[in-house]
């Protein structure tokens, strides 16, 4: 089999595996050693196998510590915790494979920081407030501050208004306007969505969850369904709340789904301001 055929057949990635029971023991280890097990993330390869359609467990682990104490350490003294832990990690694992990485800790301010930015440039990007091109290269520009941060273990203080200044530059570089033909018959606008969206955040209107039945809170990646004054709303929601609208069917039968806003104005929820999306997430979670 070619290089290319196999590198086809098995894709490789590393998956968090922090919590298995299997390592355990690994964060027993370092909390016995002083170290808040919170400070470890393990990661471990994972290689799906085209053939089998499943995953296998790879070979290749890493321990990640990120702590005060840890990155302050003597070599010695690392020396000896390495050894603890790997004497923790499961048999099958505890090879040359196994690679245990001592990390600066992330002060609390840059990770919030730079994960507020990573949240509002998609959200302004989804409201088509930013170009394609710049939202990508900002993306990538607040990746190689990630990089320079977490793995690089540069300082973090004079790199914080370089976040903000990413975001800025990225609106500054709105898409250019464009023209949309007449709305389709028995399609429903974007903007009507919106307004009615708009009214739940306000309070005006009241959602009753029609799917899952036991509550939206009992959704997780999936799509659930309500009504509000005569609509349905089918959306999506990963963890909290939604994500976006999946399909709206108005009190007089017109409907409108995710491919057709996208190609307008573009989805519904995310043509609403941070606080009405954070309102209407609120407010589904208690029903």
């Amino acid at each position: 089999m070619s290089t290319d055929a196999l590198e086809n057949n098995h894709r490789h990635s590393m998956g968090l595996v922090t919590d298995h029971a299997e390592w355990k023991a690994v964060l027993a280890a370092l909390e016995s050693a002083g170290i808040p097990a919170a400070a470890a993330t393990i990661m471990q390869e994972q290689r799906w196998d085209q053939q089998a359609l499943r995953y296998f467990i790879g070979p290749h682990v890493e321990i990640e510590i990120r702590d005060a104490r840890t990155w302050a350490m003597n070599e010695p003294d690392r020396i000896e915790l390495e050894a603890r832990l790997r004497a923790a990690a499961p048999p099958e694992w505890n090879g040359p494979h196994l690679v245990v990485a001592w990390r600066r800790p992330v002060a609390g301010k840059w990770g919030a920081a730079w994960l507020d930015a990573i949240d509002r440039l998609w959200r302004d990007w989804r409201r088509r407030r930013i170009a394609d091109d710049a939202f990508h290269d900002s993306l990538d520009a607040l990746s190689e501050l990630h990089r320079r941060v977490w793995y690089e273990a540069e300082g973090q203080g004079p790199l914080l208004p370089e976040i903000a200044e990413i975001l800025a530059k990225a609106r500054r570089h709105p898409p250019a306007a464009r023209q949309f033909p007449p709305l389709p018959p028995g399609q429903v606008d974007v903007a009507e969505v919106v307004d009615i969206l708009r009214r739940i955040a306000s309070g005006s209107a009241r959602p009753e969850v029609v799917s899952p039945k036991d509550g939206w809170k009992l959704l997780y990646h999936g799509i659930g369904e309500f009504t509000v004054d005569g609509w349905s709303i089918q959306s999506f929601k990963r963890n909290f709340g939604m994500k976006y609208v999946q399909e709206a069917r108005a009190p007089d039968g017109r409907t409108g789904d995710y491919p057709s806003f996208a190609a307008r104005e573009g989805n519904p929820f995310s043509l609403l301001e941070d606080d009405e999306q954070d309102a209407i997430c609120e407010i589904l979670e208690g029903l």
